[in-house]
């Protein structure tokens, strides 16, 4: 599987690779961070920002990378990524409903990291070929740009909803 090219220095934007990889190492991270997170207190606040990256994350990505692959070959469909992004929202919801440090709460969480690990795996075999297909160098630091303005703009909803 080719990995994708480090960031481009030339000004035009980061490869939308490069974004997607970061915010998949930035959930595997957090994922990680909570697993050893012993306070009841620290678990929910860091569970709450995980699950809200992972929602922008989701959605920013549905929205441009997905969308923008379909729209090119409408035969091919990124289904199983949006059911694997329902999953894991939906695992988040429930893992919220659970006592942190239990035996529960440690088996959600790790069903909820061994999907977003199968996800990211599957992505970066699948989908980052087919954008490597798609798009010219060029193409891709665009489609970066719009994913991290898409990025932003969910970030900055969700700061406005909790104010």
């Amino acid at each position: 599987m080719p990995s994708p090219p480090p960031a481009n220095d030339a000004g035009g934007g980061e490869d939308v690779r490069v974004e997607l990889r970061k915010d998949h190492d930035a959930a595997l991270a957090d994922l990680e961070a909570l697993r050893h997170e012993k306070d009841e207190r620290r678990c929910q606040a860091r569970l709450l920002r995980l699950r809200q990256a992972w929602m922008i994350h989701e959605l920013a990505e549905e929205t441009v990378v997905y969308r923008m692959l379909e729209s090119a070959h409408s035969s091919e469909r990124a289904d199983e990524r949006f059911i694997e992004h329902e999953l894991v929202g939906g695992l988040f919801e429930k893992l919220a409903q659970t006592r942190p440090n239990t035996l529960e709460w440690h088996a959600r969480l790790n069903v909820v990291r061994d999907l977003v690990v199968r996800h990211i795996e599957c992505e970066q075999a699948d989908i980052f070929p087919r954008l490597s297909r798609q798009l010219d160098e060029q193409g891709l630091r665009e489609a970066g740009e719009r994913f991290r303005m898409a990025h932003r703009k969910l970030e900055m909803l969700e700061r406005a909803k909790a104010a």
